[in-house]
């Protein structure tokens, strides 16, 4: 059996635990519960009571709220200081070295697909590059959080 989304199984035979673990993360807050076998009457029934817990749990947060923060969370190895752009340098030729600067935007659209778009350094200059990278990154948030909101 195959445990449902954020719920794992907990075997360990030396310290004699045998549950179902939930473990949820929103925002920057992380739940985690067990759901002891011995407790709960059996591994079925555990796993019930697990599954009504998360879902409980899961009702209290806005779907909407969750999949902004997603989308805009500045993640460790970030370097423009925005979330979903960078600066790339890419070798195009390794024997005489040269190499092509762009800024890169990258969003998830409105159906969970990658998306990305570069803008040249050597076209818009280093300072537009990336004004419009982020302008582009803005106006691609914008259209999927209205359409989150409109599906909601």
């Amino acid at each position: 059996m195959t445990p449902p989304r954020n719920i794992i199984r907990v075997d360990h035979e030396a310290s004699h635990t045998h549950a179902w673990r939930v473990t949820l993360q929103r925002h920057n807050d992380i739940v985690a519960k067990t759901f002891s076998d011995s407790i709960y009457g059996g591994k079925r029934k555990a796993l019930k009571i697990a599954v009504a817990y998360r879902d409980e749990r899961l009702r209290q947060y806005s779907h909407y709220a969750h999949a902004i923060w997603v989308r805009t969370r500045l993640r460790r190895n970030n370097t423009s200081g925005i979330p979903g752009v960078g600066r790339y340098e890419e070798r195009i030729n390794p024997h005489t070295g040269s190499t092509r600067v762009f800024w890169l935007t990258s969003w998830v659209n409105e159906q969970g697909d990658s998306r990305k778009r570069r803008f040249m350094v050597s076209h818009y200059g280093e300072r537009q590059a990336k004004r419009l990278a982020v302008a582009e990154r803005e106006r691609q948030l914008t259209l999927v959080c209205a359409s989150k909101s409109a599906s909601l």
